[in-house]
């Protein structure tokens, strides 16, 4: 391009709209046009990043449609503001070199959640960045506790989440399984529209103290705060230690046996011990200790 122009500097400060068209106007000023006194601008990014939105708003009136759905805009189209002042609404682009995953692509909105074929990877990074306490108060339910051999802090998998879900939620399959994908497009859905807010933390801060920090300062409300309290409530006395952890029934019903014995190898018998086969010396109230077989001994 011809002449020279002012370096342009991104701000998060919001501008009206004549101030955006002003800067359209500054950014361009000097520069060779494609048409002799017509100013071309063409707005390109990411799906589902506003668009189409931020045209409709310069013009004051629904010309280009929207969608909450990524891709709605299917061609490239021309719109004047005025008579040299053009705006381009294009098609969104879909860069992957620019992200490290296809699942963060969609937990960003970029790919449309409803032609979703794998829901795993994506149910899994939303796993990661919304702790479990969140999850259950959003959605009043109970995700299954890490066995006790597990980590007690790690993150609950994607099944788990699904399959409570489904369970609350009624969403079952054919075969009265959880229908795990339909509960999937649930989650990444609010994901995606914030009901599952995930703050990225600032430069050079880690993310896990970060959103530590963040759930601190953010109370549960309402439905959430409700179900949060029941759940304290309903928890016995004593089952602080273990509460992150699921107890295995055959575990307990080993570890709990009232009438538990020591056997030892061979005919004699060592104090305090009985002989390997020997029945259990009868006791009780009115049995003398130590009454047993004297053949035995």
């Amino acid at each position: 391009a011809g002449g020279s122009a002012p370096p342009v500097r991104n701000s998060s400060r919001l501008v009206q709209r004549e101030e955006l068209l002003e800067l359209f106007r500054a950014a361009h000023a000097g520069r060779k046009k494609v048409r002799e006194g017509e100013l071309t601008v063409g707005l390109v990014g990411y799906p589902n990043v506003g668009k189409s939105s931020t045209i409709n708003t310069i013009l004051g009136k629904k010309k280009v449609s929207v969608s909450a759905t990524p891709g709605r805009t299917k061609h490239f189209q021309t719109l004047f503001v005025e008579p040299s002042l053009c705006l381009c609404d294009c098609p969104g682009l879909v860069m992957p070199s620019f992200v490290s995953t296809k699942a963060e692509m969609v937990c960003s909105g970029i790919l449309p959640i409803d032609q979703l074929r794998d829901h795993v990877p994506p149910v899994t990074l939303l796993c990661q960045r919304i702790p479990r306490p969140v999850l259950e108060a959003t959605y009043g339910i109970s995700i299954l506790r890490p066995r006790e051999d597990e980590d007690p802090d790690r993150t609950p998998t994607p099944e788990e989440l699904l399959s409570a879900l489904g369970c609350m939620r009624g969403f079952m399959t054919d075969h009265g399984q959880p229908d795990q994908p339909r509960s999937a497009r649930l989650v990444l859905k609010d994901f995606v529209t914030g009901k599952l807010l995930y703050c990225h933390p600032p430069p050079g801060m880690d993310a896990e103290l970060f959103q530590q920090g963040l759930q601190r300062l953010r109370p549960l409300k309402g439905a959430a705060a409700a179900a949060a309290a029941q759940r304290n409530r309903e928890q016995p006395p004593g089952r602080s230690a273990k509460a992150k952890q699921a107890e295995n029934p055959v575990d307990l019903a080993f570890f709990h046996q009232e009438h538990v014995r020591a056997l030892t190898r061979g005919n004699r018998a060592r104090p305090g011990y009985p002989a390997a086969g020997a029945a259990h010396p009868p006791s009780g109230p009115g049995l003398a200790d130590g009454a047993g077989k004297p053949w035995k001994r």
